[in-house]
């Protein structure tokens, strides 16, 4: 059950930190600068918090798609209120936070501030969301009692409530998105507190379905002292250990089929450096290696479960496409150039000329012949998202295989390709999507249908029970 809890946090903490991390990511972060707003009266007048809250609007409304046609808010509006607030700031923690929930009006998860840094404090518990049910499967050592309990109310408030204020924070475009995020990091004490949400002594109580309460204070955000919910590792947790957490790895079934474990949109090739002790392959090499033992097996049904991949490198993605089906129909990009986009592409060695380069067609490309003639079942979960998210909306419009799982937290029409930035006067920092994609069949607007909705309830994530697995194996559903 430790392995679980630290990969989920991991995870979590990946959607934020992560996305952060020049060495990880290999991405340049820009100093943002505009010459117009650094020259006005109202930037010259203002303190370093209504700056850099210029210079952010000014940010978004230049370099962010959703502002080229119908901006998702009132962007007048919001300059006169945000200056004023921001004239008010005491600390670098409340502006962080107010430009998050600025960037949260347009609901794109690829665009938000890094607030992970300033976060350093946490409460220590965590939970696990069962529909709209919350569940303790974590908590500080010496309060065991709690584990397994659910929790009704917060502070004396619905946790429909709470959340409700949380939305107003993250940068998410779904409800699985939301609920993917607030599982993960809706621990960190510092929304808590400027939502209002925490008692005066920043204490969180919590009312229990068994009529009981705790009442919990933040610790330091590296607390490490934790007591876990004892549970049996489902079959895929077991895969995932045997494999030792590589981003892929495979099993071929006594049932005839094959299931890939596909957790993470990363190879030898795309990875900066491999600080593991397990080498990662490349994934070409990988695939062939699967494939190639499926035609021995005379394996031809195969399962890619994708439910905790959060993206990464989308050339992944097509070269398992490719294996797929001999033409794949891609989406449709629109592109918003900027001066940002400019100096980001310029910073990679890119040409900013491909900024121009928006298309009203959808590229089709040649898969590898021959390919792939078998049955696929996809798994997604919650966490799927952007290039995991890609991958299954060109399986669903290329009529490759059923989808099978939950809803998750991507939306198959989509902003993204963060371009990454800092603020001159405060140097918080954050990311921004410069493009919109449109999905393969623009007729399905964004839904992904669903041949069975299965999730895994709190009893069964204790009890090692994965519905999805069970479905997916069952040689009937071929």
């Amino acid at each position: 059950m430790q392995h679980r809890f630290f990969r989920l946090w991991r995870q979590a903490i990946f959607a934020i930190a992560l996305l952060f991390t020049l060495q990880t990511t290999a991405q340049p972060v820009i100093t943002y600068h505009n010459k117009d707003v650094e020259e006005s009266s109202k930037y010259k007048k203002g303190n370093d918090y209504q700056k850099d809250f210029l210079l952010f609007m000014d940010m978004l409304q230049t370099t962010h798609p959703a502002f080229e046609k119908n901006p998702p808010f009132n962007v007048k509006k919001e300059l006169k209120q945000g200056y004023t607030r921001c004239g008010k700031c005491k600390n670098l923690q409340e502006f962080v936070f107010y430009t998050q929930q600025v960037a949260a009006k347009i609901h794109d998860a690829h665009t938000s501030t890094s607030f992970y840094y300033v976060a350093d404090l946490k409460y220590p518990f965590r939970f696990y969301i069962d529909g709209n049910d919350y569940y303790i499967d974590a908590i500080q050592k010496g309060m065991e009692s709690s584990l397994g309990k659910q929790i009704t109310k917060i502070n004396g408030k619905d946790l429909s409530t709470i959340c409700n204020k949380f939305k107003s924070f993250y940068s998410v475009g779904n409800e699985a998105g939301f609920k993917k995020t607030f599982m993960g990091n809706g621990v960190y004490f510092f929304p808590w507190h400027e939502l209002g949400l925490c008692e005066p002594d920043s204490s969180l109580n919590l009312s229990f379905s068994d009529g009981s309460s705790l009442k919990l204070r933040p610790v330091p955000a590296n607390f490490k002292n934790w007591s876990i919910i004892q549970s049996t590792p489902s079959p895929v947790e077991q895969m995932r250990r045997s494999a030792m957490k590589k981003p892929f790895s495979y099993k071929i079934l006594d049932e005839g089929i094959c299931y890939l474990l596909f957790d993470n949109c990363k190879d030898a090739g795309t990875m900066k450096s491999q600080s593991s002790l397990i080498p990662i392959p490349f994934f070409s090499d990988f695939l062939d290696e699967m494939f190639q033992a499926m035609k021995e097996k005379n394996v031809n049904k195969l399962v890619v479960d994708v439910r905790e991949n959060t993206g990464g490198d989308s050339s992944l993605c097509n070269e398992l496409l490719s294996r797929l089906k001999s033409s794949i129909t891609s989406t449709r990009t629109e592109v918003r150039p900027s001066q940002l986009a400019i100096d980001s592409y310029k910073a990679l060695g890119k040409d900013p000329s491909i900024l121009y380069n928006s298309t009203s067609n959808h590229n089709v490309w040649q898969g590898k012949v021959p390919s792939f003639d078998g049955k696929v079942i996809w798994i997604q979960g919650k966490p799927t998202f952007s290039s995991a998210g890609l991958l299954i909306t060109f399986a669903v419009d290329n009529n490759i295989g059923t989808v099978i799982g939950e809803p998750a937290s991507y939306s198959p029409n989509h902003y993204g390709d963060l371009l990454y930035w800092n603020l001159p006067n405060t140097n918080i920092q954050g990311y921004i999507s410069h493009k919109y994609f449109i999905r393969p069949d623009e007729t399905r607007g964004d839904e992904i249908p669903l041949a069975k909705t299965l999730t895994t309830s709190f009893e069964d994530y204790v009890n090692g029970i994965d519905p999805c697995y069970d479905w997916a194996t069952d040689p009937a559903h071929f």
